[in-house]
Formats: structure tokens, sequence, C-alpha cells
């Protein structure tokens, strides 16, 4: 029994949704909710629904945008993490504020962060591609 107390205790990854074969760990949802916090962005509803749901449609079209080849330019990516990394050295006055505030170097928050930037670009990019042919009217709207 003692065994297995200490088995439980010693957790590295919980999994809190599955969505197809992704897994969304509690981890990504509190590293949200944090920067969430942190951007002192207001989240309607219970944020541990709100954010693996977000979550959620993101993984699918990460995984469309697999299905349609849709790449980002490394160079745009790499302009918005540069732009990124020095708001927050602005905003906290240091380098060594910034790694102190995210308990990482700043290489270890830069790749973070071009994976984050990444995907949010091809997100975008999925959902322009999705909604590029639509065309509604204000009648076709108030008619739905």
């Amino acid at each position: 029994m003692g065994y297995l107390m200490t088995a439980q205790n010693n957790i590295a990854e919980e999994v809190a949704w599955i969505v197809g074969d992704e897994a969304i760990y509690k981890s990504d949802i509190e590293e949200q909710y944090q920067q969430l916090q942190y951007e002192r962005t207001p989240i309607d509803g219970n944020p541990y629904c709100v954010i693996p749901e977000q979550i959620a449609i993101d993984k699918l079209f990460l995984h469309q945008a697999k299905i349609d080849t849709i790449e980002v330019p490394n160079s745009t990516v790499q302009q918005s993490v540069d732009a990124r990394i020095n708001y927050f050295i602005a905003n906290l006055g240091s380098k060594e504020k910034v790694e102190e505030y995210f308990r990482k170097p700043i290489p270890e928050i830069r790749e973070q962060l071009m994976n984050t930037v990444r995907d949010q670009y091809t997100i975008q990019q999925v959902q322009s591609s999705l909604t590029k042919n639509v065309k509604a009217t204000p009648s076709d709207v108030r008619k739905f």
C-alpha cells in the first residue's frame, strides 16, 4: 500500500482531455490559465472548462493544417517572438527578471514561444481558409 501511495504522489503528467490522438495535460491548462491571468484577460465561465475546450479546438485546427499542409514562415514567427520577449523585458525591467518571472532561461522561453506563436499563426490561417468563401448578408444572419 505504501508503494501505491508513493507512485500516486509522483505523477509526472496528468491527462485532462484527449482529442483524437492528442492529449491535453493539466499542466497545459494551468500554463494557459497563468498566461491569461498575466495578460489580465477575462474568462467567461469556469477556466478549467473553457481553457481545455479552447485547447481542444486549437488542436483540431492544427490537425486540419497538417492535412492541408499549411505552413507559417519562420521569419514571421521569429519576428513575433522577438517582439514578445522585448515586451516582457520592457514590462519587467530586465532579462533576468523575465527569467525569474517565467522560472526559465530566455532560450527556453524563446523556444516555447516559437511553438506557441507558430501554432497561433497556423490556426489563424486554417480559420481564414475555412471562412474565405463564406458570404453571408445581414438578412441571411437574421434568417438563421
